[in-house]
């Protein structure tokens, strides 16, 4: 009963008939958080972040994660999310060099997919446009490609309501849950800060001593981190909603990574990311209250 599922359904403009109390939901959640931790433990191996690969990405993901409603059902924003995920994917395919049309189209396309379940990401098209040019010089045919990809499934969804007859409501442009713990955030939050903090020392130091290509890569990272803390604020503020603060881990997590250590954690670091474990858990049975 820690984390209580909602009655309504929440797709952003989609109606599925599905709602969180469904068992399907209890499972689907939970594989969407799975799936997405895999996917960013391979972005960040991938695309040399650290000289050896890790699995830390994936474990802090799950850990940090756990704190959100997200993580036990599915909502529009648990569907969006890993949509937003395989965009990223695409997105860090482009170089400088090959012909980016193919992973501009799939990443936009993504994007808009995302949108049309978690609609407060489409305020996201400023920064696609910025994310790409990072990597490629401007090239019209991508950039027209990069509108198309992502207009596409807006249009879809648009005469799908139409045919449908389904009005929209403002409600629908937030998808996530209204649940707010209060000593969770807290408790993340700071344990996330305390980690991070000791990390930006050699975060600053792999970011001097990386090529060119992973600079560019983390300057993307912080482009989307100030959309998902736009976001974040945008929902907060019109919806009173907090959930959307867990799309700032896809980026963070690589920080929090780094203050963990690439060989030996310190013992306060590892103290503290055990302490939140045990709260993760402990939760469930012990009756915290703030």
């Amino acid at each position: 009963g820690y984390h209580i599922p909602s009655e309504l359904e929440s797709f952003g403009f989609w109606k599925v008939g599905l709602k969180e109390t469904s068992p399907i939901s209890a499972i689907l959640g939970p594989l969407l958080v799975f799936v997405n931790a895999v996917l960013l433990n391979a972005i960040f191996n991938r695309n040399g972040f650290q000289e050896k690969n890790t699995y830390l990405p994936a474990l802090l993901y799950v850990v940090f994660l756990s704190f959100f409603h997200s993580f036990y059902f599915l909502t529009g924003f648990g569907v969006a999310t890993t949509i937003l995920v395989l965009a990223f994917w695409q997105l860090l395919k482009l170089d400088q060099n090959s012909d980016g049309r193919k992973a501009v189209f799939n990443a936009s396309l993504l994007l808009g997919v995302a949108a049309t379940f978690y609609p407060l990401l489409l305020i996201s098209i400023p920064f696609l446009f910025g994310m790409i040019w990072i990597l490629r010089p401007f090239v019209f045919r991508e950039s027209a490609l990069a509108i198309i990809g992502f207009v596409i499934p807006l249009v879809y969804v648009g005469i799908y309501r139409w045919v449908m007859e389904i009005e929209l409501d403002n409600n629908e442009l937030s998808s996530d849950s209204f649940e707010w713990k209060a000593l969770d955030m807290y408790v993340v939050a700071g344990g996330m800060l305390l980690i991070a903090s000791a990390g930006l020392r050699a975060l600053f130091n792999k970011i001097n001593q990386s090529s060119i290509r992973l600079k560019k890569i983390f300057r993307i990272s912080t482009m989307l981190l100030i959309m998902f803390a736009l976001i974040a604020i945008l929902e907060a503020t019109t919806y009173k909603k907090i959930e959307s603060g867990s799309l700032g881990l896809i980026q963070l997590l690589f920080l929090i990574t780094y203050g963990l250590g690439s060989k030996n954690p310190s013992p306060f670091n590892a103290f503290v990311f055990y302490i939140l474990c045990a709260f993760s858990v402990g939760k469930f049975f012990i009756p915290f209250h703030l």
